[in-house]
């Protein structure tokens, strides 16, 4: 995948900057795969690397479309943001942005907090994507 990491089963780890409009048909691409896998899964997500508009319009088109599958499976999208100060701020933001999105979102200061966050809210869940079921 060019765009997400498996760094655990069910924890994917997004990486790279989407900056064209092809970037965003593969990431959109290789996230309907991830729906299509039909187990519940844990996004982690670098808070700075935001799809230029380019690529953004076929994510934000996809993502309407597909809003009653990504609330079914996607246990939580983690934003990782070292800065203390930035974190508060995007915090405080959360609440607004929860009303737009069909699954919940966190803050993590760090990879390794933001992994140990995806397992907790992949709870019983692990089991069964792990086992492939």
């Amino acid at each position: 995948m060019k765009f997400f990491h498996e760094a655990e089963p069910g924890i994917l780890v997004s990486k790279g900057v989407l900056t064209t409009e092809q970037d965003g048909r593969d990431w959109v691409a290789e996230y309907d795969a991830l729906l299509q896998r039909e187990r519940p899964f844990a996004v982690i997500v670098q808070a700075g690397d935001r799809p230029l508009p380019p690529a953004g319009k076929p994510m934000i088109l996809w993502m309407k479309a597909r809003k009653a599958e990504l609330g079914r499976w996607v246990r939580v999208t983690i934003f990782i943001i070292a800065d203390a100060a930035e974190r508060a701020g995007m915090a405080a933001s959360l609440p607004g942005r929860a009303k737009a999105s069909p699954y919940p979102m966190a803050l993590a200061a760090d990879e390794p907090g933001a992994i140990a966050q995806a397992r907790a809210s992949l709870g019983d869940a692990a089991p069964d994507a792990a086992a492939g079921n």
